[in-house]
């Protein structure tokens, strides 16, 4: 995707036309846009977002205004008036124009709420052609979950990895850019409703059994759904308890008076982390000896009373001696020996046979008993070992228990004295904490449960999916309705196979490329880390996660958007040389960003400055004058293929006119007029 031109007619604060060409060159792709506060940066911003998403940020005020104050003021009642935007831009070699459009007929002088026009069209080879279902379209190129990553003001984009709803939303938000969403919709939607519609076709008759499971199977994915919905309620929970405890536990560290005991809690609270996690490894371990082996502790006694039966019947010659004796034996019943001899009783011939019989097998006999012993022995020394292993496991969960008995101790202690401080705020604080970190702690408990209870539903229903795939079906219709079923739900298995590997493959990819960008801006021996389930994180090293300021998660969320393009390009690519192999889209997008320093220092200005042209191939960046100064103005400007100005008119005389200066010239920046708007000037390299 690549931005072409943008046509603001009307919009907000830009009165009559203005028109904003986005094509860059190669080795420029940036496009800087210089306004004051209040000149205009946010509406041009949102501009994108409104023309293809009809859709502003939640930090616009009064949205019902959408047409030009002077625009609307100046129509005649009952006349018509319109305030529209249009947004140009190539995608996979075509051409398109998405026109949004508010037009009414006044009839109030105040605007309300209006839904807008939307029109897209795509060029090629020279002919424009309306496109049906427009919306869908656009979905298609920039679904709207991802213009997080490509439409921001880079002064809040520290909120989008501070809590776990925010972590889901981008971690759907890559599988969607990388291609993985469809997968994940073939595993959540139209799988299971293949199998259900064929469970359909089951004939009552001939399968009743296979009714009965399949029917048994679909209830237990209603109680499975259930599950996960409460789960992720407990999640999201979670997150918001973690959240306000964290807000106290700043407020608390701001305190010097409490820092040490509150830098003491931390430490004891990350030791009592690790402990849990080792008491439920040690936890998972017990139960998975008690589930594979634990029958080993009922044969106590059998072993030796099967070996003393065993060495019985080889004394009498009674365990199985292969077939040999048995041929002898039915040579004797008959009374005649294979060569036509007879043999009857008291005859030489029968007395030799009888010797024969006699030793016949015994090697045999011996080879049997020697197995059965062995085998007999090996069950004596697993139930050994598992007892072993249980005392091992068990001492470890009690040593561990008490560890966090000790630790608990500790903490408490630590909270008794917090709370005994005498400053109310730091005692309100206290409280605020421990109700929250309490309801966080029951939560967790909780979602621990779910997930258990969901592992359970998990297994019965392979349970179940084995068993009707096993059953015995009368007739033909219900046989081929278990055979495509049993198919439908191997393709299933596989597809979440293969999501899995993908997500892992990308999120192991994001990871690389987010250390690489991180790394040529950060100046500390900070590490990022983007965990299995997409959570950003901060690393400190041998000290466990960092505290992030406002302007290191701005430095990590520029780093993840960055990462983030970088990878779907190359994963373009690769799909455009014709990868076989992969499965997933990638695509290239811009980035369109205002405020990209926010609240960083002018270090962090300049070595930021310095990577945002390598962030994507087309990146358009709205500056204030304060921030586009001395090394900030130098890398930015040698890598623009095009600079504008936001001229802010205003009819107040007593405010001071202003300009800025580019390339050596004084450009206005803040004029007079006679009413409000923004005039947008390109201004020559």
């Amino acid at each position: 995707m690549k931005l072409l031109k943008l046509t603001l007619n009307n919009f907000r604060t830009f009165y009559g036309q203005q028109v904003l060409d986005l094509r860059v060159d190669d080795d420029k792709p940036a496009i800087l846009i210089f306004g004051t506060n209040g000149a205009g940066k946010t509406t041009l911003l949102n501009a994108f977002t409104w023309a293809l998403y009809g859709a502003y940020s939640h930090d616009v005020e009064q949205q019902q205004r959408v047409i030009h104050d002077r625009a609307w003021t100046d129509a005649p009642f009952g006349t018509p008036v319109s305030a529209s935007v249009k947004l140009e831009f190539e995608h996979e070699g075509t051409v398109f124009s998405v026109l949004r459009e508010v037009a009414v007929v006044k009839d109030s002088s105040e605007q309300s709420l209006v839904s807008a026009r939307l029109v897209v069209t795509e060029i090629r080879h020279g002919e424009s052609v309306k496109v049906e279902n427009g919306q869908d379209r656009i979905e298609k190129i920039l679904p709207e979950g991802l213009r997080r990553f490509f439409f921001f003001n880079g002064e809040r984009m520290e909120k989008m990895f501070t809590d776990n709803e925010n972590n889901s939303e981008v971690k759907q938000a890559i599988k969607t850019l990388l291609g993985l969403e469809s997968i994940e919709r073939a595993i959540a939607d139209h799988l299971p409703a293949a199998v259900k519609r064929l469970g359909r076709d089951i004939s009552k008759e001939g399968g009743g059994r296979l009714k009965a499971l399949h029917d048994e199977k679909e209830s237990l994915e209603k109680k499975q759904m259930a599950a996960h919905d409460e789960a992720l309620k407990l999640s999201s929970d979670i997150s918001s308890y973690q959240a306000e405890v964290d807000a106290a536990e700043r407020a608390l560290r701001a305190n010097s008076e409490t820092a040490p005991m509150q830098k003491e809690r931390q430490e004891i609270g990350k030791r009592i982390d690790l402990e849990l996690q080792k008491l439920q490894e040690r936890q998972n371990r017990k139960r998975d000896l008690i589930s594979k082996s634990g029958f080993l502790a009922f044969t106590g006694g059998i072993d030796e009373t099967v070996i003393a039966l065993a060495e019985g019947m080889r004394r009498r010659r009674e365990l199985p001696a292969g077939i040999q004796r048995d041929f002898i034996d039915a040579l004797l019943d008959e009374g005649v020996c294979m060569c036509g001899t007879p043999v009857s009783v008291g005859t030489p011939a029968y007395d030799e046979l009888e010797k024969r019989r006699y030793n016949a097998g015994l090697a045999d006999v011996e080879s049997r008993w020697m197995y059965v012993s062995g085998q007999v022995k090996h069950l004596c020394d697993e139930r050994h070992n598992l007892s072993e292993q249980l005392k091992e496991v068990t001492q470890d969960i009690q040593e561990i228990e008490s560890a966090i008995t000790r630790l608990d101790e500790q903490k408490s202690e630590i909270d008794r004295k917090l709370e005994g401080v005498d400053i109310l705020d730091v005692q309100r604080l206290e409280r605020r904490r421990k109700e929250f970190d309490d309801k966080r702690i029951d939560a967790l408990a909780a979602h621990r449960r779910k997930q258990e209870e969901i592992a359970e539903i998990d297994k019965s229903i392979e349970t179940v999916k084995r068993r009707f795939h096993s059953a015995e079906v009368q007739d033909e219709a219900s046989r081929r309705v278990q055979r495509q079923i049993r198919l439908v739900n191997e393709v299933l298995d596989s597809f979440r196979k293969i999501l899995e590997l993908k997500t892992d493959e990308v999120r192991r990819q994001l990871d690389a490329k987010i250390k690489e960008v991180f790394s040529r801006i950060f100046f500390k021996t900070y590490t990022p880390e983007l965990t299995d389930g997409f959570e950003l994180l901060l690393k400190q090293s041998d000290a466990g996660d960092a505290i992030r300021s406002t302007g290191e998660n701005q430095v990590l969320g520029l780093s993840f958007v960055g990462a983030v393009s970088e990878v779907a390009k190359q994963m373009h690519d690769r799909k455009a040389k014709g990868d076989k192999e992969s499965l997933t889209e990638g695509g290239i997008y811009p980035v369109v960003m205002d405020a990209p320093f926010g609240s960083l220092d002018l270090t962090y200005q300049g070595k930021v400055s310095g990577a945002l042209p390598r962030l994507t191939s087309q990146i358009v960046t709205l500056l204030s004058q304060s921030q586009s100064r001395g090394k900030v103005m130098e890398n930015l400007q040698g890598a623009a293929t095009r600079l504008y100005v936001l001229r802010a008119v205003t009819p107040n005389r007593d405010a001071a006119e202003e300009t800025i200066e580019i390339n050596h010239r004084a450009v206005p920046y803040v004029v007079h007029g006679e009413f409000e708007h923004t005039v947008l000037e390109e201004v020559a390299i």
